[in-house]
């Protein structure tokens, strides 16, 4: 049965090779706060850069803004190791230890000590200029979500997963 997970990780703006890593791994497609869209709503951009500290490494930078008990908007990172689109680590607040590729937020900090702490819990006014309409209109979803009562469903209809592929194969994702 297709899932709601699956559809978002599509819709995400990342490298095909990262998309396909999700597929297979559903340990890393699970620690991605975007996959979880009961609890978070994806900016759907991300932001990539490179460290001075380790520069062979391409840091993708993805926001989410959480609409739970504090909303506020946060950030974690990607780690495109070489830049190669071969292996990709993620860091978060929720590390595993069954998975070498899910790494605690902290752990990225000490590695790539150029990205400062705060950048994990940006404010509004620190989201990037170019993802500040992205941002507002996250809240608002938010707020319409929250106030409607509207909930998150886990599997949807193969007939509404091919009108949803339909659209998406027309966006070319």
């Amino acid at each position: 049965m297709p899932s709601i997970r699956d559809l978002v990780i599509r819709m995400q703006p990342y490298p095909e090779e990262l998309k396909e890593l999700c597929r297979v791994d559903s340990g890393f497609a699970d620690a991605l706060k975007s996959t979880h869209p009961e609890k978070f709503i994806s900016l759907g951009a991300v932001v990539v850069s490179r460290s001075t500290v380790i520069p062979e490494d391409q840091v993708i930078g993805f926001f989410v803004y959480d609409y739970g008990a504090r909303p506020m908007f946060k950030q974690d990172f990607i780690v495109n190791k070489g830049a190669r689109n071969k292996e990709f680590v993620i860091y978060t607040r929720y590390p595993s230890e069954n998975n070498k590729y899910i790494k605690d937020i902290s752990l990225f900090y000490e590695k790539y000590s150029d990205y400062p702490k705060k950048t994990h819990h940006p404010s509004c006014d620190e989201i990037p200029d170019l993802l500040k309409p992205r941002a507002l209109e996250a809240i608002g979803l938010a707020e319409k979500i929250i106030s409607n009562g509207w909930g998150v469903i886990d599997e949807i209809s193969e007939e509404e997963f091919a009108r949803i592929d339909g659209e998406l194969r027309k966006l070319n994702l």
